[in-house]
């Protein structure tokens, strides 16, 4: 009996020490799966490539340590280690069908190396020659007895009797001159010949006392020089004195263009170089002559700086006063790289091309601009010969660029999607009726633009971000691109003039 009860207690001590030791067991190994359950993913993403910042890919210089929105509004984008996103060559690339491309009119040209020549084209005025004017004066105090010429613009020549004098300063140095010839004393006959010469008296009237031996009841003025009367300060009988301008003699046979040129110009202008003058009043006719003279200063009311070009004026065509078209021919600029002027992207902060990779790949790369010579431009830096730039719509390329990180990529095919009617801008030509005073809407009378099913009509537009009014003005013809927003209003999501389109009247 009481072998029987202990070998029960035995068993049942057994039983109890098997379930504690299980329970011990399965513990530890519950504890042991959880944990290395819960670890799992923090050992995996140990053993992945580490972040090291977070950025937007249209803010290059924007970088946080963590994610979130940009300033620009857009999610940031992670960086990993090893990772260089600078070299990512789809950053900022765009891919058009070749159905949108004609669309849009997409036009491309390549950058090529060429010399410019600049030309700058100006104004002037045309004044007289102030080398070849004359100002008659008289030396001694005394009147006016004859006027012989009294009309101001009266042509006179060299020689010709102007005006006769009674001065006694002069009669008195005419007697002395008379009195020393007559008792044949060279050296005092010199010495008041020079006499009268200071004071005044010709050649020719000293020459006439000399013959005649008499002292002359007035002395006459002759022209010095063959020109038109520019001014007149005397009449017959007036009073004058050595400082009174009596006349004023001008050649006209050769004149002065004072032409003006904006100071951002003044580096290309200098002495000698060729210009082309035209006036109203002699249609086709061009007179060419050389800048002889730049200015060493600007005028203070318009900025400008001012040179002078002498003409020859054989005929008298060109007269005092005339309004005149100048055109400068400066020194060549050879082997310089140049684009359309069409190309070119100018912002308020940067400049920039669209660049065609080809095969419908473009993307917008910063550059910068040289000189602009007519219907070309000069690129310091940013492209390379044979890069090729789009001339046309590159405005509405532009704006998709600089609406996100990427470009929206355009999928081959028969017609638009909804989506891509959504993401691409409808484009319309027109002319721009009125602007607002602070470049925030723009009207335009425009023609049918299918996608909105729209007929011809005038409309208020919103400028879209990133889009500039500046340079644009009521009566230009533009091509435009509109995307509707959420609110179901219309904005321009680009503009640009079209290619020759003058203001209208």
């Amino acid at each position: 009996m009481s072998s029987q009860v202990f070998t029960m207690k035995l068993k049942t001590a057994l039983v109890a020490l098997l379930a504690v030791a299980a329970g011990t067991g399965g513990g530890v190994l519950l504890e042991r799966r959880v944990l290395s359950a819960q670890d799992a993913p923090q050992q995996q993403a140990q053993s992945g490539p580490r972040i090291l910042y977070w950025w937007d890919p249209m803010i290059p210089d924007f970088k946080s340590d963590k994610p979130g929105k940009s300033p620009m509004g857009m999610d940031m984008v992670p960086v990993y280690e090893g990772q260089d996103p600078g070299n990512a060559e789809e950053t900022g690339v765009v891919t058009v069908s070749s159905a949108a491309m004609n669309n849009l009119g997409v036009r491309t040209a390549a950058a090529e190396r060429t010399t410019l020549t600049p030309t700058i084209e100006t104004f002037g005025s045309i004044t007289f020659d102030e080398s070849r004017t004359a100002h008659l004066h008289v030396r001694g105090k005394g009147w006016i007895e004859r006027l012989h010429t009294r009309v101001l613009g009266e042509h006179v020549e060299r020689g010709q009797l102007l005006m006769e004098v009674f001065s006694p300063d002069l009669i008195t140095a005419a007697y002395e001159f008379v009195r020393e010839a007559e008792r044949g004393a060279s050296g005092n006959t010199e010495g008041a010949r020079r006499k009268l010469i200071a004071l005044g008296v010709s050649d020719r009237q000293i020459e006439e006392i000399r013959k005649t031996k008499a002292v002359p009841e007035r002395i006459k003025v002759y022209a010095p020089r063959t020109g038109v009367v520019e001014a007149l300060g005397v009449a017959e009988g007036m009073y004058v004195e050595s400082d009174v301008t009596l006349m004023s003699i001008v050649d006209h046979g050769s004149v002065w263009v004072i032409a003006e040129v904006l100071e951002s110009q003044v580096g290309l202008v200098s002495r000698g170089m060729q210009a082309e003058v035209r006036v109203a009043s002699q249609p086709g006719r061009t007179w060419t002559g050389t800048v002889d003279y730049v200015y060493p200063e600007l005028r203070k009311d318009t900025r400008t700086a001012r040179l002078r070009i002498r003409l020859e004026n054989p005929d008298l065509a060109l007269q005092p006063n005339m309004f005149a078209s100048v055109r400068l021919a400066t020194h060549p600029r050879a082997d310089v790289l140049a684009i359309p002027n069409d190309a070119l992207i100018r912002t308020g902060q940067a400049e920039r091309v669209v660049l065609a990779l080809g095969d419908g790949r473009f993307k917008p790369v910063p550059v910068k601009a040289g000189l602009a010579i007519g219907d070309r431009v000069e690129i310091i830096d940013g492209l390379k010969e044979g890069d090729r730039v789009v001339t046309s719509a590159q405005f509405l390329i532009d704006s998709e660029s600089s609406l996100s990180a990427g470009f929206a990529r355009m999928q081959q095919a028969e017609g638009p999607t909804a989506n891509e009617t959504a993401a691409v801008p409808a484009v319309g030509e027109g002319e721009i009726t009125a602007i607002a005073a602070d470049g925030s809407s723009v009207t335009i009378s425009h023609g049918p633009i299918p996608e909105f099913s729209w007929p011809a009509m005038t409309m208020e537009f919103g400028v879209g971000p990133g889009v500039s009014v500046q340079g644009l003005a009521p009566g230009d013809r533009v091509r435009f691109g509109v995307v509707k927003a959420v609110d179901d209003t219309y904005t321009a999501a680009s503009i640009e003039r079209l290619n020759g389109a003058g203001r209208t009247p």
